[in-house]
């Protein structure tokens, strides 16, 4: 039975208590739990963690799971909440048992805590002193107990005991040594409240901390409905939550009603961009909190963390002890020394941030600020770095005229690694500033503009742009700056221009005419200026011109030179995978990467690029592996800094979307593209939204979803400049492969096309696989066809042009009659390569049950299949069976003929 005390009717699990939701409750937390609360039949168990833990909820849970084991049910009895300010709760007993309680007044009109003396609670003259002692109390409470007891076991519920009154300590005391019942309580702190409740040897006192990653996953995954929620969105959620249940569910649930939350294909994500603190956090603290308390709250808030003197005796001590007493902000310690004033949770102060008006937020930067500039007295702040950034970021936001020795020297420690936003602003502060010098301005506009167009700001890169035109329009300004940052600002107008469709030859020509005002003799500013022409071509799709302007293979042995040339680098390892010289792509994109990252200004810009080409190469080449470990390289380094291009770029979500269309994961690999094209129909600052949407019209064709498949098709039909153009070749092989699957348009023919476009650019590979594609879909080949692809394949790495040649002639000999193509040797080997042929049709079968058949007809085992797709194993056979009893077939070996056998079909 499960029994909530002061109800009149008994709640069973499921009814009004949260029965619908798994909150702050995981298999490996609640297992652990019930391992200590079964130790012993008179167990005492005390749950002890912050607020938030999810500790109440998982004490029913554990609870409940007990009643349900052997030998017989158990009751369940939850006693109410503690005496709090709001909750009307005067006494855990009183309120609970309010039989026994009959006669008290005290506890109904007094302290909410008891007698202020600590004895029990008062009573009318009329009560005997038995009603007074703390012990007979309880054996009134386990008569009422006794009364309702049908079961063999009791297990008592008891949340924050921490915050007992005396004489509820007492009772509860008496209850828990004197009788034989089961205890699991929860307490924030450890006192003498705990301490009195939990002795003994049958007592054991476990911590509860906040909820891991994964299982922060499982919670929000349960409380939104959807199998898992992506990763960013949740890394996200976890750092400004850190793992409290109560903060992951506002964050998600105010995501949701506001419309921001998408769900798709069984997973929940919200952009980054729409992604912001619910000021519902700080809400439910509001009421309770007067003026002076909740204004100090928003101070503290937009300034943590707090160390300034001047602005710590700003703050009233009487308020703050409240603040402290109420556990809303707290000190911690700093890195270097000393402590820090902070609110007492991340998600509360971004929520307080998030209910700022304009208006009281200026208000605020303009105190903090001038509290700063007061203690700092006669001394300059450009020797105090930390102080420096703090006066420039409160004196910009508060409206005030800075030095431009202030601002330059702030922005210079900032575009090292600070919050692009926060350097974007300075930037733009610094390349107006009245003061600035035509170099400071020229080099701040310059990490301005690539910053703008890295998060996405559409108004500050358009502003930043009309600065660098300023500023190149003025001969007197260009005269002042160095050369290289005057090509510098050139270069960027013309990539602008680029990217707003000008047209290529004008550009080139403009690259010309910068090449002419540079001496023969700066043979780093030539090749900067031939770098950003290679760039401009191969965004702009003319692939073959891109590789015959590309530098030298072999690296200079001028560091300056490799540096310029990194735009060119990375462009000529895309092209190096589309014409199969895989080796020599991994290895120039890798040399690339690491000669950006050296020297005081690294450049950051490239760095992630050229690791997204690095990848490309392994991904080309069917090194699964090693491809993996670029992504999760790539993948740390985005999270572990918001100043890293792939955190806003999009790269890493690309390599995913990829990754997965090699490994054979489609439904994660459609999942992961329909959210990065969310994101990229807001911001494409590579032109990765063609290539994206040619991955999964694949993905989608693959898991039999037509409609949106063809949708998809259409979408990458229309490129835009960038990363999708560059990569032409994969791009429409994607396609094609994507119609194979559909059987939908004219195969041979579009197959003959690509080959010829191919062939046009120089790249083998490409035209090596459109070959392939028109013997697949014939199933023969001609002569000239197989010597064609040989000759292809001498020029592509090995063993990537063998695997298509010899599959080539495998189609031009036939099969014999019982041969089926699954047990061609050569069909494995594509898949591993990430060409996954066509399977019959089969509309019955769902999106998971096409993944295992593809890996199943391999001959893959039920346990290689569980890894790849992140499924157990039972979950596999489930699947095997279900698609067995679709398709009236008995076991694997039926599998394999029925793909072999009935691949060769018509198109519809």
């Amino acid at each position: 039975m499960w029994q909530v005390t002061g109800e009149t009717v008994p709640s069973l699990p499921g009814r009004g208590r949260n029965g619908a939701r798994t909150a702050g409750s995981t298999p490996e937390r609640l297992e652990r739990v019930v391992a200590t609360v079964d130790a012993a039949a008179d167990s005492i168990t005390v749950l002890v963690g912050d607020a938030g833990n999810g500790k109440a909820y998982l004490a029913e849970q554990a609870a409940m799971a007990l009643a349900e084991r052997p030998p017989g049910e158990a009751n369940i009895v939850v006693l109410p909440e503690p005496p709090r300010l709001t909750n009307g709760v005067v006494s855990v007993f009183a309120t609970g048992f309010p039989a026994v309680f009959s006669g008290a007044v005290g506890v109904a009109r007094g302290d909410p805590r008891g007698d202020p003396s600590g004895g029990p609670p008062r009573h009318s003259p009329g009560d005997t002193d038995d009603r007074q002692d703390a012990g007979h109390l309880a054996e009134l409470i386990w008569d009422r107990l006794a009364e309702d007891q049908a079961a063999q076991d009791l297990i008592l519920v008891a949340p924050g005991i921490d915050e007992y009154s005396p004489s509820d300590v007492s009772i509860l005391e008496h209850l828990v040594h004197d009788r034989r019942l089961r205890l699991i309580a929860t307490a924030r702190h450890m006192n003498r409240a705990v301490e009195r409740v939990s002795r003994g040897p049958r007592a054991k006192n476990l911590p509860i901390g906040p909820l891991s990653l994964s299982e922060s996953e499982q919670y929000v995954a349960g409380i939104l409905g959807v199998d898992l929620v992506e990763d960013e969105t949740l890394r996200r959620w976890y750092a400004v939550s850190e793992g409290n249940t109560y903060a992951l569910e506002m964050l998600a649930l105010a995501s949701d009603q506001t419309g921001v939350l998408k769900r798709s294909r069984g997973m929940a994500w919200v952009a980054a961009d729409d992604d912001t603190a619910p000021p519902g956090f700080a809400d439910a603290i509001a009421g309770a909190c007067t003026e002076a308390e909740w204004r100090m709250l928003e101070l503290i808030a937009l300034a943590e963390p707090i160390h300034e003197t001047a602005i710590l005796r700003s703050l009233e001590a009487v308020v703050l002890s409240v603040l402290f007493e109420r556990e809303l902000v707290l000190s911690r310690p700093r890195p270097g020394g000393g402590v820090s004033l902070v609110t007492a949770h991340p998600m509360l102060g971004a929520s307080l941030r998030a209910r700022l008006s304009p208006v009281r937020r200026i208000q605020l930067n303009d105190q903090i600020f001038r509290l700063l500039d007061d203690e700092r007295g006669a001394v300059d702040p450009v020797y105090t770095p930390d102080l420096l950034v703090r006066l420039v970021v409160f004196g910009l936001e508060g409206g005030h005229s800075l030095p431009i020795a202030w601002a330059w020297s702030a922005f210079e420690l900032m575009a090292r690694g600070g919050d692009p936003r926060l350097v974007l602003r300075l930037a733009l502060a610094v390349a107006v500033h009245p003061e600035a010098d035509a170099t400071q301005a020229g080099v701040a506009i310059l990490l301005g503009g690539r910053v703008a167009r890295s998060i996405g700001d559409e108004g500050s890169l358009r502003s930043a742009y009309a600065i660098i035109q300023s500023i190149l329009a003025d001969s007197a300004r260009t005269a002042e700056i160095s050369p290289t940052v005057h090509v510098s600002l050139q270069l960027a107008a013309l990539r602008q221009r680029m990217w707003d469709e000008e047209e290529v030859d004008r550009l080139l020509a403009a690259h010309e005419e910068v090449l002419d005002g540079i001496p023969d003799e700066d043979g780093a500013l030539v090749e900067l200026v031939r770098s950003s022409v290679v760039l401009t071509l191969a965004y702009t799709g003319r692939i073959r011109e891109a590789a015959e302007a590309g530098p030298d293979p072999e690296p200079s042995t001028d560091l300056k030179i490799e540096w310029v040339r990194s735009p060119a680098r990375a462009v000529g390892s895309l092209i190096l995978e589309q014409q199969g010289r895989i080796a020599m792509a991994i290895r120039s994109a890798e040399n690339a990467r690491k000669l950006s990252q050296l020297g005081a200004r690294a450049r950051a810009e490239f760095v992630d690029f050229q690791g997204f080409c690095w990848l490309l190469g392994y991904w080309v080449g069917g090194s699964t592996d090693a491809a993996h470990q670029v992504l999760d390289e790539l993948a740390q380094g985005a999270s572990a800094t918001t100043h890293a291009e792939t955190y806003y770029s999009g790269l890493v979500e690309a390599g995913t979307v990829l990754l997965g269309v090699q490994d054979g994961r489609w439904r994660e690999s459609a999942q992961c593209a329909e959210l990065l094209l969310d994101r990229l129909s807001r911001h494409d600052g590579y032109g990765l939204e063609s290539l994206i949407q040619a991955a999964s019209a694949l993905a989608l064709a693959v898991l039999g979803d037509r409609d949106d498949a063809i949708r998809a098709i259409h979408a990458a039909e229309v490129p835009r400049r960038g990363i999708g153009l560059a990569l032409s070749g994969y791009r429409r092989l994607l396609l094609l492969r994507a119609r194979q699957w559909l059987r939908t348009g004219d195969l041979i023919g579009e197959a003959a096309a690509l080959a010829e476009w191919a062939a046009d650019e120089r790249l083998p590979l490409i035209e090596l696989q459109a070959l392939h594609a028109i013997a697949y879909e014939s199933q023969s080949a001609t002569g000239d066809l197989i010597d064609r692809a040989r000759e292809l394949a001498a020029q592509v790495d090995p063993p990537l042009g063998e695997a298509f040649v010899a599959h080539i002639e495998r189609l031009a000999a036939g099969t014999g009659e019982d041969a089926t193509d699954s047990e061609e040797p050569e069909i494995r080997l594509l898949a591993e390569f990430g060409i996954w042929l066509p399977m019959p049709p089969a509309a019955e079968l769902t999106a998971r049950e096409r993944e295992v058949v593809l890996l199943a007809a391999l001959g893959h085992s039920s346990r290689f299949i569980a890894e790849r797709l992140h499924i157990s194993v039972r979950t596999v056979e489930t699947h095997l069976s279900n698609v067995f009893a679709k398709l009236g077939l008995d076991n694997r070996d039926d599998l394999r003929r029925w793909v072999g056998r009935e691949r060769r079909y018509e198109a519809d």
